[in-house]
């Protein structure tokens, strides 16, 4: 019997291997199994533009009798894996004996960091550094709580006096940002999970206009990486349940100061410029208050 978990898997273990139709079936699945689930045959025939007959031998390939029971099976998977509720139940038994203890926390966020190690390829890394360096410009995307590493990574960047332009942005409004993005430039991306539409229309957009694409991602299902020409691999938990951000900060710290040591004096010249400026207006501001006291 297969297991709605293995189901999911194989899906993604096969994908290389499926006919042109079939691969446009698990494309559609991946990316939308929360509506599939509520699919009959005939509605997910009708969306996919292929042929029942079609989707019955992609079930089977997986090792179903047919779409039903693979329709049985992607639904268990959205119940214990993918629900808010669900992915909390799965945080709270994955908490440390005593949740109170802050030290427990610290040490499963070492964990993380240490496995995240043989998770990222450093040729990747060493690639997302020079790619960053040689870029005229950095566009860098993350909505919902990824704004904040999006944020990060372009305000340090920026002190470099590199043109960094962080986006948290959705629907229509992300064609508005990407009508600016030229080949010279780098789109940086931080998703996770599963692609969006949004995503994906910003995936396509940089492909359409051959801007190069950097993804910080944890997942390396097809229609998340394809399009992106670096990739580097971000973990941040078990699957279901609220993940750790610890790794994708530690990935912007090492990129940042990855990207310091490539441009050497020009970063440090930056950095005292800075805070020369700081300390001639700071003081002269300080000085014109008094004036007024």
């Amino acid at each position: 019997m297969i297991t709605s978990s293995d189901s999911y898997n194989r899906i993604l273990e096969s994908y290389d291997t499926l006919p042109k139709q079939q691969k446009k079936i698990a494309d559609y699945i991946i990316r939308h199994y929360d509506e599939v689930i509520f699919f009959s045959i005939t509605k997910l025939a009708a969306v996919l533009e292929v042929s029942e007959a079609t989707i019955v031998r992609f079930a089977q390939n997986l090792g179903h009798k047919g779409y039903p029971e693979l329709k049985e099976s992607l639904t268990n998977y959205y119940r214990e894996y993918l629900t808010p509720g669900e992915r909390m139940k799965r945080s709270i038994k994955e908490l440390p004996d005593d949740p109170l203890k802050y030290e427990a926390h610290v040490n499963k966020e070492i964990s993380l960091l240490e496995q995240s190690v043989g998770a990222l390829d450093n040729k990747s890394f060493i690639k997302a550094i020079n790619q960053i360096v040689k870029a005229d410009r950095l566009f860098i995307f993350g909505n919902g709580g990824n704004e904040c590493l999006a944020n990060h990574l372009a305000f340090r960047l920026s002190r470099f006096k590199m043109k960094a332009y962080q986006h948290s942005v959705s629907g229509k409004n992300v064609i508005e940002r990407l009508i600016h993005i030229e080949k010279k430039d780098l789109v940086i991306v931080y998703h996770f999970y599963k692609p969006t539409i949004d995503f994906r229309i910003l995936m396509d957009v940089c492909r359409d206009k051959g801007v190069p694409v950097l993804l910080i991602t944890d997942s390396l299902i097809p229609p998340m990486i394809k399009g992106a020409g670096i990739i580097l691999m971000s973990l941040r938990g078990s699957l279901g349940t609220f993940h750790s951000q610890v790794v994708p900060m530690a990935i912007n710290n090492a990129l940042i100061n990855g990207v310091s040591s490539k441009l050497g004096d020009k970063a440090v010249n930056a950095l005292e410029e800075l805070t020369d400026l700081r300390r001639k207006h700071y003081f002269s501001s300080m000085n014109l208050s008094e004036d007024y006291e």
